[in-house]
């Protein structure tokens, strides 16, 4: 089979294609036939060493695919050769064949791509467990969104509409804001990045956004740094903010005193743990999800799909910001 290989730690397009020896499921895994890959911000780290997990070279990087499974390891019974399937693994997504562990390896719909499918997993799955594992998103609550129009911000516009929320997101461009009321939600251009604009923004436009000054519920976090201050500023009574990531690349903290004042919570969503701690929460989210987007309720906004051979470049234009929307892979050409 084909995938790329990480001999050594470097820029993505210093990395290869290799042919590799085919593989054999063990115990309770899953071998599919990948048919399309799902490309993130943090392949692009790991590929370079920069991500917080640096497994030791030689590797296959990679954490995305989706394809039918080719053969199924001892104790597996819930999935048998043929059956489409989308996976979200640690390593080895990036080639032809891939292993995954039973546990992150979830039927996919007939009606659901294998490229949409790929493309929209690991968003999908962080957006889940930002709004309803950790932010209890439920009908009627006043919803804020920053970085909107990117993958897991506008995932988790999408989700949070469709659990009957009221959904703002913020966003810095008439582009941008548009991908957002597609998605169902209202958009708020903001342009400001300076933290004490942008808590005076958030407090006159986003906390009285519907209408009163009551301010919103939830706020999911996407960008970090002075948008995270000026997050807090609009939350009204019990308020919760949770922490997805740090687009911008900073890293703020939360003063005790205003949080205990304002009867307000901070918490963080993290995905990878919750399938060690929460695996059938994760199992009962991706069902659902992958049924809105077999029912087009919501969409994974996969924006080019890509030739195998071009998989590296594709991550390196992510780093250097020249993505909009979702990038994905057919492994089946070029």
């Amino acid at each position: 089979m084909r995938g790329f290989l990480i001999e050594e730690y470097g820029a993505p397009t210093s990395h290869r294609i290799h042919d590799l020896p085919d593989l054999s499921p063990g115990v309770n895994e899953v071998l599919i036939e990948n048919h399309a890959i799902g490309l993130n911000f943090p392949d692009a780290l790991m590929v370079q060493g920069k991500y917080q997990k640096r497994p030791n070279p030689p590797f296959g990087p990679g954490r995305d695919c989706a394809g039918v499974v080719k053969a199924v390891g001892e104790g597996v019974t819930d999935f048998k050769p043929g059956d489409p399937v989308v996976a979200q693994v640690f390593t080895g997504a990036f080639s032809e064949q891939v292993i995954a562990p039973l546990s992150r390896v979830f039927h996919r719909p007939e009606a659901v791509s294998a490229i949409d499918a790929a493309g929209a997993i690991t968003v999908f799955n962080t957006a889940y467990v930002a709004v309803s594992i950790r932010a209890g998103v439920k009908k009627g609550d006043r919803v804020v969104v920053t970085g909107a129009a990117g993958g897991v911000g506008l995932a988790a516009v999408q989700l949070a509409h469709a659990l009957g929320a009221e959904v703002l997101g913020v966003v810095s461009s008439e582009e941008k804001a548009k991908l957002v009321r597609e998605g169902g939600g209202d958009a708020l251009i903001v342009t400001e990045r300076e933290e004490e604009p942008l808590k005076q923004i958030f407090k006159d436009k986003v906390r009285t956004h519907w209408g009163d000054d009551t301010g919103a519920d939830v706020v999911i976090d996407t960008v970090g740094g002075a948008m995270f201050i000026a997050g807090l500023r609009c939350l009204g009574f019990a308020g919760r903010l949770v922490v997805v990531g740090f687009a911008s690349g900073s890293i703020e903290s939360a003063k005790a005193n205003y949080l205990l004042y304002n009867n307000l919570s901070v918490m963080g969503a993290p995905l990878d743990i919750h399938f060690d701690h929460a695996l059938e929460e994760m199992r009962a989210g991706t069902e659902w999800w992958l049924g809105l987007l077999a029912e087009g309720k919501v969409k994974a906004n996969v924006s080019e799909v890509l030739p195998f051979g071009q998989l590296m470049q594709g991550l390196q234009d992510i780093l250097d910001r020249k993505v909009a929307g979702k990038l994905a892979v057919d492994v089946t050409t070029g």
